[in-house]
Parts: C-alpha cells; structure tokens; sequence
C-alpha cells in the first residue's frame, strides 16, 4: 500500500481545517469580525474539501457515492451563503435563521464525512486492520444518528435572529 497522495494530503489538511473553524465559528458570537473571517476560513475548507473530493477515485475507480456527497455538501454550503447574501440584502431575519441553519448542517456533513474516513479509508482508522467493506453498516447508522442529533440540535438549539452590526 502506498502513502498518500498530495491530493489526499490536501484533502485531510483542508478537512482538519475545517472540522476547527467549523467549531470556533458556531461557538462565537455572530456577525462580528471575526465571525466573517474565521466564517471564510470555514467556507474555503469546504471548497478546498469537496474539490479535492470531487478528484478522488481510489474507492472505485469511478464516481460514486462520495462524489454525490460533496456535491450536496457544495450546494448547502452555497444555499448557506446565499441566505446571508439575501439577508445582508433585506435584514429578512428569515434569510438569517436559514443562513445559520445551513452553514451548521453543513458542518454536521462534514463531521458524517470525517467518520466514513475513519471507517472505509484503509489508510486511517479501524480499516487499517480489517476488510472496509465490513464497515458500512455501521457507517451508515452512525451517519444516520449523526444526521439526525445534528439536524434536531440544529433546529432546537440554533434560533438566534440577532448578529451584530
């Protein structure tokens, strides 16, 4: 097995990059300046991530399931920021709310696609030591339960209509 290519090393840095500012930017209060900067950051991970992604065919030597994703995970992140670009339009506090909605659940995605890389990436995690093809059942309902926590959080927890100026 050979070591990991500089498309993959982009991948895991870009993706480590992402799963920090993913967090530092939910903990922190919104609409500062440094919410927009960390924000960005945040945003150009994610472009780098499914970039990289989208050139990935080691699994399969074709596109496949995880290709699907990260075009889904684009198009959150897009409707994330066009729902800011509205709101920063109108102050529709709708627009706001659906902002916030889609960037979080675009970082509970990212955090579905950090566990299928510990679960089918033979270079990390348990399939170092085992067929990964074992593993998709149980990556698949941990995806599930990740989706479904993340989704209920960010409906029950994430209601702010407030940002500073």
């Amino acid at each position: 097995m050979g070591g990991i290519s500089a498309i993959g090393a982009a991948h895991v840095a870009m993706g480590s990059v992402a799963l920090v500012s993913g967090a530092v930017v939910l903990r922190m209060p919104k609409g500062t300046a440094r919410h927009r900067h960390v924000g960005r950051v945040y945003a150009a991970a994610i472009l780098a991530i499914n970039g990289t992604a989208l050139s990935m065919y080691d699994l399969t030597g074709r596109p496949n399931v995880f290709h699907v994703i990260a075009l889904v995970n684009l198009a959150t992140l897009v409707m994330g920021l066009l729902a800011l670009r509205r709101w920063r339009r109108t102050r529709e506090p709708g627009n706001l709310v659906t902002h916030q909605r889609r960037m979080a659940m675009n970082y509970v995605g990212l955090w579905m696609a950090f566990v299928t890389e510990l679960l089918v990436n033979p270079m990390m995690g348990i399939s170092r030591f085992s067929d990964p093809r074992s593993h998709w059942p149980l990556m698949i309902a941990l995806n599930l339960a990740l989706f479904g926590v993340g989704g209920w959080l960010v409906r029950t927890r994430l209601t702010s209509t407030t940002v500073r100026a």
